[in-house]
């Protein structure tokens, strides 16, 4: 009864780590598929070019506002 028993403990664990890892391997070739990859990228080079041009718009205003600080310093008036 016991070799049973654990017999079926063995087949049990086994079917539930192969569901595990056709799951996982669904899940895995879902997420590396071409069109994924490619959504993955747009989103990312998007994400990239609003970074930057927040960055160069604050250089920008930080620029204005040092040359303001500037002309005032040097009471050069336009």
């Amino acid at each position: 009864m016991k070799r049973v028993f654990w017999a079926m403990v063995g087949v049990g664990i086994g079917a539930a780590v192969g569901i595990a890892a056709v799951r996982w391997a669904g899940r895995t070739k879902r997420k590396l598929s071409p069109p994924s990859l490619a959504r993955g990228a747009g989103e990312r080079g998007s994400a990239f070019a609003d970074r930057l041009r927040g960055a160069i718009d604050a250089g920008r205003e930080a620029m204005v506002e040092r040359e303001a600080e500037l002309r005032a310093e040097l009471k050069l008036d336009q």
